[in-house]
């Protein structure tokens, strides 16, 4: 695979940082109480969002789990009426990831001096060049890496970064600058600013969903758009119970029964309890994830999308990077954390994998700040500013922008970011949800390049001139959809073929063609106008093989 290395690509530099960042208080153990401080209201505030007291709009508080619902939203609407499927996944890795830990500057004299016990070696670190690798607990991303469906973007930050977990956490969410205080997340206004018809024919599943991290990335002025799970454990009690209330576990009394009727009525009232509730029955797992929580949660995700969910935005998270001491090298709390994401990440990829539902998922990592270049007394690091970002999936992989220049700091002692972070989400935006220069304005505000980490999927990237060995059934191209799609296949030479679209229950509901064709690439169109909501299955029949693909349809 071709290493890339790609140069700056946002108009706000990293240079700024050398007059105006201040090393803030509370960002080190030493700070002491200031410290302490710090991660109380940290803590304090992630504890009430996740209770649903501490985001914006009228969410439903169910068994102490806060359910948003998506309200009126033009970015959301326009997204669940485009003609793609494509998904993006989210990873939050809260509490700061060392970044230098993660992606290793394995020639640097300067990183082994300021790093006596923590720093990896470039004997145990995985090799993704000559200067540059990955830490050795990451071993399982090797595939992704070599198959070029793995980018890493080196040194993102912002200008003036506060190093506080709460501020640097909404920077990131909000899609804000340092000094702006906005009370919407960015994935909520790409939501917003992508569906002009929402008001009139809001859809019936939800736009967004999080299963922990940030509570406000899908806050908009008109609300929270995404429905909340506060785990993957909350998200199993939904599926079992019907709702996030119990109905039947009340006591045989008037007050029981009442109880019940009001909890009925309560999970009733959660608009995308079916959709969801239906995803999740018509699919299982087609891979064997790690015991954790990031690994359940991504299962879920994985199951909800081959379950025909139309969702576009998912976010996850995995706690644990605050490393201020005993951060450990090669092993310790931090390897194990990231061990976790790349175990989970290849497993996610893997189950997708198994019926091609791969290239429709974008997956990217970010955490709040990056950590300290220094190793600390306590042999961790401490809050940083700038550090890498990784994407998953359909990418153009290899590295974006120049690891950090450890000998040019700010005046914190850190390294000076690179490239600000909405060049990553304006790359997204652009290239893979495709929304256009003028849209994506309504989302990200200010003059940041995009970069070019994402290929633009085209309606096929089978249609070459390269013939198959045997016959391909492709899937089909927007799926879910409503009302039409189309169905493409591929064949290796001249043969007779027959492609039929049958319900779930084994019955024909349309033979779309059928005849001799030629070798090469082939597509039908199908108009589903007059067939009701849900999954049917389309077979090519071919003279060697019989293929058959699931496809969802949602009115």
């Amino acid at each position: 695979m071709c290493q890339k290395h790609h140069h700056k690509g946002s108009s706000q530099s990293g240079s700024d940082n050398r007059s105006a960042d201040q090393k803030r208080r509370g960002a080190r153990m030493q700070d002491g109480q200031d410290h302490a401080t710090d991660h109380s209201l940290w803590t304090r505030r992630s504890f009430l969002q996740t209770l649903g007291l501490g985001s914006l709009a009228g969410g439903l508080m169910l068994q102490s789990v806060p359910v948003s619902a998506m309200k009126n939203s033009r970015f959301l609407n326009r997204l669940s009426t485009s003609e793609n499927n494509r998904v993006l996944i989210l990873i939050q890795l809260s509490g700061g990831n060392d970044g230098l830990n993660t992606v290793i500057p394995v020639t640097n004299d300067i990183y082994y001096q300021k790093r006596p016990t923590i720093a990896i070696r470039r004997q145990d670190a995985i090799a993704l060049s000559d200067d540059i690798g990955l830490h050795p607990s990451m071993v399982s991303l090797r595939g992704l890496w070599d198959d070029g469906a793995m980018s890493i973007v080196h040194n993102v930050g912002y200008h003036n970064h506060s190093r506080s977990h709460s501020r640097g956490t909404d920077v990131w969410v909000s899609g804000s600058s340092s000094s702006e205080n906005l009370t919407t997340g960015w994935a909520g206004r790409f939501l917003v600013e992508d569906n002009p018809s929402f008001i009139e024919n809001p859809p019936e599943f939800p736009l967004g969903v999080r299963i922990g991290g940030s509570a406000s990335m899908f806050q908009t002025e008109f609300g929270n758009l995404g429905v909340t799970f506060g785990g993957a454990g909350q998200f199993g009690q939904f599926l079992e119970q019907g709702g996030f209330y119990d109905e039947a576990n009340v006591p045989d009394t008037p007050y029981g029964r009442s109880l019940a009727y009001t909890r009925r009525v309560a999970n009733a009232s959660f608009k995308y309890l079916e959709s969801i509730q239906g995803a999740a029955e018509r699919a299982q797992n087609a891979a064997t994830y790690p015991d954790s929580g990031l690994a359940r949660s991504l299962a879920i995700v994985a199951r909800l999308i081959r379950g025909g969910l139309p969702t576009k935005v998912f976010l996850v998270s995995r706690g644990g990077f605050d490393t201020h001491n005993n951060q450990g090298g090669t092993d310790g709390g931090h390897a194990a954390s990231l061990a976790d994401v790349a175990d989970s990440v290849r497993a996610f990829y893997d189950d997708l994998g198994a019926d091609g539902l791969n290239g429709r998922a974008l997956t990217m990592t970010f955490s709040e700040f990056g950590r300290t270049l220094n190793e600390n007394g306590s042999q961790g690091t401490d809050h940083g500013s700038s550090a890498p970002v990784m994407l998953f999936g359909p990418v153009n992989g290899g590295f974006f922008g120049e690891h950090a220049n450890l000998a040019d700091l700010d005046r914190s002692g850190d390294p000076l970011y690179e490239l600000d972070y909405r060049s990553v989400y304006s790359s997204i935006l652009d290239n893979w949800f495709e929304l256009g220069e003028q849209a994506r304005s309504g989302v990200i505000e200010g003059d940041f390049t995009p970069l070019d980490i994402v290929s633009p999927p085209a309606t096929s990237t089978y249609n070459t001139g390269t013939l198959p060995v045997a016959a391909e059934l492709l899937q089909n191209y927007p799926n879910p959809f409503n009302p039409s799609t189309v169905i493409a296949f591929r064949l290796p030479e001249t043969m007779t073929i027959r492609l039929e679209v049958y319900d779930t229950a084994g019955r024909l509901i349309q033979l779309l063609t059928e005849g001799t064709r030629p070798a090469g690439y082939h597509e039908v169109r199908i108009n589903a106008s007059e067939m009701a909501s849900g999954v049917y299955l389309y077979r090519l029949n071919t003279p060697g093989a019989t293929l058959t693909r699931h496809m969802t349809l949602i009115r």
